[in-house]
């Protein structure tokens, strides 16, 4: 509807000169910054070498996935796409801690419920956060083919593609950690309080589906980055059973920030 069109653009325009962004976007591409300063042709090389695969096949466990990333295909875009699932999670929390906190708390929410309904404030927060995470991903995913591109790694439609579908893969895999964080603002009372639960909350359920994990197998899918190793392996088949997970964890947090929020007093 056009009043939620309004509020997510207003939200995302006002945010991109906020505190509760700038804390996100300054690291976030510092970050990126100092990682795509320091791949050059010459860590491709070492990469592509006989020590740097025994390195990455030791970190991945898997000898034919660190062939696959980083031979046969761009290993500027592997190298991004790695990092990206294994820092995502901090990102996101740093992006998406104060979708409702700070406001509810100050009461500023009955101001707009004057024009605006609970879900339709609801909804637009939550995809203004998604807008931003969204431009910054393509940025860096951009960045990241760019870079593969000028290392000479790979046929320019090679990068392309693989640039595509790592794209969609960090993209995809930020959403759960959006809806999650949606969860944890919808009642906390400031963002410092979203962010230290969030934090708290996500480390909780690692160490439980890791203590879960040999009694009960699928206690590993408590959290989304249980999917890592099919992220990883990058085909159609492997990419679609992702996007479908992580589309209902996604529900699934969204469903339950949505609840907490309706009954939160505002």
């Amino acid at each position: 509807p056009y009043r939620i069109k309004e509020l997510t653009l207003f939200d995302f325009t006002y945010s991109l000169i906020s505190l509760k962004s700038l804390v996100f976007i300054i690291p976030y591409f510092f970050f990126w910054y100092l990682i795509f300063n320091y791949i050059s042709g010459q860590t491709v090389e070492w990469l592509q070498s006989a020590q740097g695969l025994m390195l990455a096949s030791w970190l991945l466990e898997d000898q034919d996935l660190a062939l696959q990333l980083f031979v046969d295909r761009s290993a500027s875009l592997s190298m991004y796409l790695l990092i990206s699932i294994s820092v995502m999670p901090f990102f996101i929390m740093l992006a998406a801690n104060n979708q409702y906190s700070s406001d509810a708390s100050r009461g500023a929410f009955r101001f707009i419920l004057t024009r605006a309904t609970r879900s339709e404030l609801f909804i637009a927060r939550f995809l203004s956060v998604f807008l931003l995470i969204f431009i910054c991903t393509f940025i860096t995913s951009s960045w990241a083919s760019i870079q593969a591109w000028l290392n000479d790694e790979d046929m320019l439609q090679a990068i392309v593609l693989f640039g595509t579908e790592t794209f969609i893969i960090v993209f995809f895999y930020s959403l759960p950690f959006i809806a999650f964080m949606s969860m944890i603002s919808a009642f906390t009372q400031s963002a410092f309080g979203s962010l230290f639960l969030g934090v708290v909350m996500y480390v909780i359920l690692i160490i439980v589906s890791l203590w879960l994990k040999a009694d009960i197998s699928y206690a590993a899918y408590l959290i989304p980055s249980s999917l890592k190793t099919i992220l990883f392996k990058v085909n159609l088949e492997n990419v679609l059973t992702a996007l479908a997970a992580l589309s209902c964890y996604t529900f699934v947090y969204f469903w339950l920030a949505w609840n907490i929020f309706k009954r939160r007093d505002i």
